[in-house]
């Protein structure tokens, strides 16, 4: 009675039979591409019904389940790709057979191969049939193995950082956090710097920088300070940084379609669907494997309340990892701290992120940008930048590295090791520049804090 109602449902999306219905029959069900097929074989044979799509066989699952397996049965090779391709995935948890040509036996239809050996030896096609591989599960002996050096990756040129995560691979999210003014966006910005100097193209999202301050941020990173120098305004004795005009010029060179910015004006939404999508073009078109959303709130999630806010962030977040694991790339996503972390002092964790707890949980790698006050044998205790990673879903790494920074270039560097002068690849010949006194009143990218 079971199966009776169950084909009785089917018959709306499948053609066949009623009578020559047997579930117990040895050959399972036998599904054929043409009505013609089905009445050559007749004893458990269907196909797709008139003016049915082939998500309606979803719809007969329960007539389906009856049959020990489902066999996909014609002739023509070019209709039994498409059958494969159609059917595998909308039935998971069906084994499925399908019958190569040589089964067929050299017959072009199932009427001639009836002529030519009878309907009693119907049954001998399943000599001719193969097992299609299961859909939705591995056999995790036949996954390739793994081998972190060969996968692509950008070095960030911080020891601890490095050692401790590897690099950034492709096919990753990374999350970075810290209190507004730490230096996440400069910080950044280098990394994508670091990117090209090691042959990758990036893509940046920065939704509240302006095209020509974002520049210029870059183009200090990427001068270095040897390069740089300090011009005044006449009519506010203000000093600019500013990198000469023919390091400006290679800088360019170097950057030529290797550094994609979203355009804010042209792109009037800043929606996820429209990021994406400019997301997707760099990749296609310029082969960009390094992308950075540059921040969060600063995405346009119109239409939803401050209840949904952290629901749409964490799907906008799932939509960054798709996309990165889909295309093979990187993406770094800048996520501010919750309010509650205020005390740069105190220990933090990737709870201590702003919004829904599933964007760290989604993430690769997450890390914190703060600032502490780090003892100096010449001297008082200083604040200097800190870098910790909070979460490395890799390696389970766990650490911190000590950082300094040069104002006149914008450049980060490791503490006591490292060296802010360090060249990039547009400068071929290092040419060293002379460079006027760097004192000055430039703005700090780090809160000023009292000397103890």
């Amino acid at each position: 009675m079971e199966f009776e109602k169950a084909m009785q449902a089917a018959a709306a999306y499948l053609t066949f039979t009623p009578r020559f219905m047997d579930p117990k029959q040895p050959q399972g069900l036998w599904f054929c591409n043409t009505v013609a097929e089905v009445s050559a074989i007749q004893i458990n044979a269907v196909c797709l019904g008139n003016g049915c799509e082939w998500d309606n066989v979803v719809k007969t699952e329960p007539f389906l389940a009856h049959f020990p397996f489902v066999v996909i049965v014609t002739p023509n090779a070019i209709a039994r790709e498409e059958m494969v391709k159609q059917l595998r995935p909308r039935l998971p948890a069906a084994c499925i057979y399908v019958i190569t040509d040589a089964g067929f036996r050299n017959c072009k239809t199932l009427d001639e191969f009836v002529s030519a050996y009878g309907s009693a030896h119907l049954l001998d096609i399943l000599a001719g049939a193969e097992e299609l591989p299961a859909y939705g599960i591995l056999n995790l002996a036949q996954v390739a193995r793994r081998d972190l050096r060969k996968v692509p990756r950008v070095l960030s040129r911080f020891p601890v950082l490095d050692r401790g995560i590897g690099g950034f691979f492709s096919g990753e999210l990374s999350v970075w956090t810290g209190k507004r003014g730490v230096g996440k966006s400069t910080i950044l910005g280098q990394l994508l710097l670091e990117a090209i100097d090691q042959g990758h193209t990036v893509c940046a999202y920065s939704g509240e920088l302006p095209k020509e301050q974002f520049r210029e941020w870059i183009y200090l990173q990427a001068a270095g300070p040897e390069h740089i120098s300090y011009e005044t305004d006449e009519a506010t004795g203000k000093r600019f940084a500013m990198a000469d005009p023919m390091t400006d010029q290679m800088i360019s060179e170097w950057l030529d379609e290797r550094f994609w910015l979203f355009d804010l004006e042209r792109n009037t939404r800043h929606d996820p669907e429209t990021i994406l999508k400019q997301f997707e073009y760099a990749k296609m078109r310029y082969n960009a494997d390094v992308f950075l959303v540059d921040n969060i709130m600063s995405v346009d999630f119109d239409g939803f309340s401050d209840r949904d806010f952290n629901r749409v962030q964490s799907k906008f977040t799932k939509m960054l990892v798709t996309f990165s694991k889909r295309k093979g790339v990187h993406t770094h996503l800048v996520v501010h701290p919750r309010k509650s972390t205020s005390d740069t002092n105190s220990k933090v964790s990737s709870d201590d992120v702003s919004g829904s707890g599933d964007i760290t949980n989604r993430a690769d790698n997450v890390f914190f940008l703060t600032t502490h006050m780090a003892s100096d044998a010449k001297g008082p205790p200083v604040t200097k930048p800190m870098l910790q990673i909070l979460k490395n879903r890799d390696f389970g790494a766990r650490g911190q590295q000590w950082l300094d920074f040069d104002r006149k270039s914008r450049r980060f560097f490791p503490d006591r090791i490292g060296d802010a002068k360090r060249p990039y690849s547009w400068d071929m010949a290092a040419r060293q520049i002379s460079l006027t006194d760097d004192r000055g009143d430039v703005d700090s990218i780090f809160p000023e804090e009292a000397s103890t």
